[in-house]
Parts: structure tokens; sequence; C-alpha cells
């Protein structure tokens, strides 16, 4: 009585759960969704703006430099430095160290101005050592088509700031290039940019360097100057290999956050817009947490009610439980007395009529454990081959080799083996693919059962090696059969790809002998026979003759 009752609170429970749960977890999965899709679309609105902003301010900078790079003063001081007077050079450099320092003074973004010649040493320069700015290898003819050149973005310890330099060509009257004006900015003064303080959605942008370090971020509360936070490698590279894509990484404030990058070219920058993980799910948790405290109230009023249902059945059930206790020890002649008139008697008339039918089934039941006997030897014949082939499994011929060597055994009438294998198989394989592969060795198997007579038998021994025994024949027959199939199957037509493939078989040959006295001695011997074929160039068979005879091959 008691397991019927757990039955009953089991089905009442699992009622109510599995609809519930149901919907709850389509709708969790939904709202998640939903969440997951706006927050991609801000975070990826995010580093848009980020990336306008940045592209925006870097062409002002570059206006600024062209500009500056057009003065007379830079314009006579580099081409002084061709003229044979050198005190007038050295007053002239004078001249240019002290215009960058009195423009460095008006440009608050500028860190360094640095003036090259053509051959890209340093001239002038407002600081006394300069950040070192390598030139290309062709320059200046790589200017001449480039023009400007902005250098990659990098956090610099000196200044304790993410830099940028620009460089821009400084051209004589008659558009020559004379060298170039190197200008290195703070990019610090980007940061009030990088996001929207009042249309920006919520979340943090950095901007990251080609080594990973955080150069800048929206929130100046991130960069340390001391010691720049930098991302985990695993997570920056998850994130570059998977642009506009969220990802959930450890962010530089020492929590989970959900973010996605965006990766600019030019010049080569990461941009990341991420927010808390905590702050955009904390309504669902929430939201879920209700959805079980529900849940576990419905299950408790549901199992008390389903527990007090129960105990009102089980009585009137004892009897229907004694009568179906008889029929499962096998007594069918079961007829129970019926006086109700309620769902239970209703219940018990057709206990009584399922007692009828049972006994009429059972010639059926008798007929169709025939016909699944019919079935059951099928599936042994199916289980005797291979799949891809259609030839017997491996199984299968070692059980046909122990009942050749019994024959041989008992009649001293030979059988001859073959074992195939296709050449250079693994590099057709990995070359072309293992649907090409598998439709090879199925073409390969259809030829040789073409090959080969009724009462012979094929199988397919590993990934491209097949054996043949060929019953009651002699050595000077297999070597017949084993060219006729490896003339057979040079030509393979390949669906897959369309054309024909080239394919050439290497085998072994042996004839039963007397030391044979297992299936393991017996292909052992035909495995060092296809050892020499191979041994022997491949496309070919070898044939290792009986002791009686003089040769082989």
């Amino acid at each position: 009585m008691k397991s019927i009752k757990s039955k009953i609170i089991v089905f009442s429970m699992l009622a109510t759960l599995i609809p519930s749960l149901g919907l709850g977890i389509l709708s969790f999965q939904q709202n998640e969704t939903m969440i997951s899709e706006n927050v991609t679309r801000e975070l990826r609105a995010l580093t848009n703006y980020a990336n306008r902003e940045l592209d925006l301010w870097i062409k002002e900078q570059i206006l600024v430099v062209r500009e500056l790079a057009t003065s007379k003063i830079l314009i006579e001081g580099l081409s002084s430095g061709s003229q044979p007077q050198k005190n007038k050079f050295i007053k002239q450099q004078k001249a240019l160290e002290i215009y960058l320092k009195s423009v460095h003074k008006r440009l608050e973004t500028v860190l360094e101005l640095t003036v090259v010649d053509i051959e890209g040493e340093i001239i002038a320069s407002n600081v006394d050592s300069p950040f070192p700015v390598a030139l290309s290898q062709n320059w200046p003819q790589d200017a001449s088509v480039q023009g400007d050149v902005v250098g990659p973005p990098q956090w610099n310890a000196n200044y304790a700031t993410a830099i940028l330099s620009i460089s821009v060509p400084v051209l004589s009257v008659d558009d020559f290039i004379l060298g170039a004006l190197i200008v290195t900015f703070d990019l610090r003064n980007i940061q009030p940019s990088l996001k929207d303080k009042v249309k920006s959605p919520p979340g943090d942008v950095l901007l990251l360097d080609k080594d990973g370090v955080i150069m800048l971020a929206s929130d100046v509360s991130i960069i340390n100057a001391d010691t720049p936070a930098s991302l985990e490698p695993g997570a920056l590279r998850r994130l570059q290999d998977n642009p506009g894509e969220l990802e959930i990484f450890h962010g530089p404030r020492q929590e989970n956050v959900v973010g996605l990058a965006y990766m600019s070219e030019k010049p080569p920058i990461t941009i990341i817009a991420n927010r808390s993980h905590k702050l955009i799910y904390a309504a669902w948790e929430q939201q879920r947490d209700l959805y079980i405290g529900l849940i576990s109230i419905i299950i408790f009023v549901v199992t008390t009610i389903a527990f007090r249902m129960s105990h009102a059945i089980v009585a009137p059930l004892q009897k229907l439980i004694d009568a179906t206790e008889k029929i499962v020890k096998g007594d069918l002649n079961v007829e129970l007395t019926n006086t109700r008139r309620d769902e239970l008697g209703q219940l018990t008339r057709m206990f009584n009529q399922m007692t009828g039918k049972l006994r009429q089934s059972q010639a059926e039941i008798t007929a169709a454990s025939v016909a699944m006997q019919q079935k059951n030897q099928l599936l042994e014949t199916l289980s005797a081959t291979d799949s891809l082939t259609g030839l017997y499994n491996r199984s299968k011929l070692n059980s046909i080799i122990s009942e050749q060597l019994a024959r041989y055994e008992r009649t001293r009438r030979p059988f001859a083996v073959l074992m195939i294998d296709v050449d250079n198989f693994k590099t057709l394989n990995d070359s072309l693919g293992h649907v090409v592969g598998d439709e090879v060795i199925a073409a390969i198997a259809k030829n040789i059962s073409q090959c080969i007579r009724n009462v012979d038998f094929a199988a397919r021994y590993g990934g491209d090696e097949f054996v043949i025994i060929l019953t009651e024949a002699n050595v000077d027959e297999a070597m017949k059969t084993a060219e006729r199939i490896r003339t057979h199957v040079a030509d393979v037509y390949c669906s897959a790809l369309d054309k024909i493939l080239q394919v050439t078989l290497s085998i072994g040959v042996i004839q039963s002998e007397s030391q044979d006295k297992s299936v393991t001695s017996l292909l052992s011997r035909v495995d060092s026979a296809l050892y020499e074929a191979k041994h022997a160039g491949r496309d070919q068979v070898y044939c290792m003759q009986p002791p009686q005879s003089n040769g082989t091959i």
C-alpha cells in the first residue's frame, strides 16, 4: 500500500513540476537571452562610440601635426642641414629646439615634439631624451606614398600614461622630403570622450595596447599609474578571437564581468566594453529565487492533497492487487465479483474483460514469439558483417578460418588466404578526408566481392586491410585471383570528388599448411607475405609458396 501511495504522490509532484519547471526554465532562458542580446547591443554601442571618438581625435591631432610640419622654421632648419655652413646649421638647430619648446607650451595634449632628418637622425626636440620612434626601413620612400604615420599606442612608464606618436614628413618649397616631425601625444586627453555620460549605456570602456595592457579607461579609477592593469591572457585571447561576441571574464576590478571587444587596425588598439556580471543578472537572480520559493509552496500543497487521495483509493484496490498477483503467477482464470457502481466498479469490470483478452492473446503472443526469433536470426546475420563494406567482420573471419582449418585437418584439401592492404591509404585519407576514404574502402570491397567465387569468403580485417579465404584452392589459383583483384581496383570512381582515383593494392598470398594450428599462426604467415609485398615496392602480389615448391612471387 505504501508503494502505491508513494507512486501517487510522486506522480502528483511530477505532474506539477514538469510543466511548472518546463515553463519556468523556458521563461528564464528567454529572459537570459534577452538580457544577453540587450547587453551585447549596448556594449557594441559603447565600443563603436569609443572607436569613433578615438578616430576623430586622432584625425584632429594629425591636422595639428600637419600644420606644425608646414612651419617655415622647420623647413629652414632642415634645409640648412644639407648646406656646408655648419655654424649656421647649429644656430638653426637651436632655433628649432626653442621653437619646439614654445609649441609644446601651447599644446596641452603634446608630450614631445621631435624633428628628424631624411636619414632618421634626431635634429631637435623639446626634451633632452625624446621617446624613440622607429621609422620604416624604406623611409622616406614610404612617406611619399603613405604620408602620415600613426605609431602603435603604448603605455609609457616615464610619463605614467598612454602615448601615441604621429609622424608627418616635412616638405621643402619644391615638395622634396627634408625630414619628419614626430609628435607624441598624451592619450589621457581622450579619456573624457570614451563614453557619453548622458547618452551612453552603463558599462566601462577599456583601451588596450598590443600587449594587453590597459592604457585608458572610461573610469579613471581603473588605471593605476604605477602598475597599469592588464587582462589575463586567456580572456584577452578569447575576446580578440571573437570580436563583437559576449565573453565572461575576470575584469580589472577583480570581479566577473561580461564584455566584448572591437579590434581597431589604425591604430592597432583593442577596445573592450564591459559591465559587472552581478549587476546585470541581479534582477534575474531575484526573480529566480522568488520562482523557486513559489514552486516549493506548490509542491507542498500538491503533496498533501495527493497523500489524502491515495489513502482513500488504496483500500478498495486491494482486491485488484490480489487478483493481479494471481495473473502474474500464470493463473488467467480469475473472475472478480463486482458490486460497485463507481469508478472502482468500472475498473473491476474492465479488469475482468482484460483477463478474457489475455487468454485470447496467448495464441497471438506465441505467433509473435516465432516472428521475433526470425528477426533475431536476421540480427545475427547483421552482427557478422561490416557496416561500411558489407563484408564479413573480423569476428566472423576468425570463425570462418577456424572452420576451414578444421576441414583441412579432416580432408587435407588446402585452402588459400589473401591479405590485402590499400597502399598509402592514410595519406589519401588525410589529404582527401574521411568521407572519400570510406567511399574508396567501400568501392574496393565491392570489387573484391566481384572477383571471388560464391564459395569464397571476403572480410574486412582492419581499417584498410581485407582478408579473403579461397576454399579448396591452391597458391596458383590464389595468385590468379589476387592479380585479378589488383588490376580490377586500379581505378576507383569517387562520387564525393566526381573523379577517378588511382588506387594500388599490396597482396600477400599463402596456402594452408599442416603447421597452421590456429587462426593466429595462419594470419601471421599471410601478414608476413603482405609485408614482403609492401617491402618490395607495393602494388604487387607476393606469394609464400608451400614447402614443396621452389619459389615465390
